[in-house]
């Protein structure tokens, strides 16, 4: 410690705090990619200094520039992010969509088939079960249909 003074955090961008607040660090890709559309923007002025001046941007000029970040052009960052992230999951849906479809129809179609031939099969034996019961009750299941058949049929 220097004569009992707390330690002085550490600098870094302010413009990352913004996006990357420390208290959602873990679950902010929104904020992550408006970050990395702002470093863009940050490395093309830089790159244009460069080349107007022939010289790499001092302290005070990047200091200045992120000055320049308005809360209206950082909120223009997190639009850019959210249309980025939006065409990002439609593409990830619209490449997936064919073989989700054709994974439910066939599935549907090997289930209903299974499902339509246990269920016949578990009517059957139910009806085999009921017919048996009656017989052994003694009552003759044919000769009543039989009852009900037009004379000469």
């Amino acid at each position: 410690m220097n004569g009992g003074s707390s330690p002085e955090p550490p600098r870094y961008n302010p413009i990352f705090e913004h996006f990357v607040p420390a208290d959602r660090a873990d679950d902010n890709v929104r904020g992550l990619i408006a970050y990395g559309l702002y470093k863009i923007a940050k490395r093309e002025w830089s790159q244009g200094i460069q080349i107007r001046q022939g010289r790499q941007p001092n302290a005070a000029e990047r200091e200045a520039y992120i000055a320049t970040w308005t809360s209206s052009r950082l909120a223009g960052l997190e639009q850019q992010a959210d249309a980025t992230l939006a065409a990002f999951g439609s593409a990830v849906v619209e490449a997936a969509a064919p073989g989700i479809r054709e994974d439910a129809l066939r599935g549907t179609t090997s289930k209903a088939i299974g499902t339509s031939v246990a269920a016949n099969a578990i009517y059957t034996l139910v009806l085999i079960a009921f017919a048996l019961i009656l017989y052994l009750a003694g009552i003759d299941l044919i000769g009543f249909v039989q009852k009900f058949r037009p004379p000469g049929g």
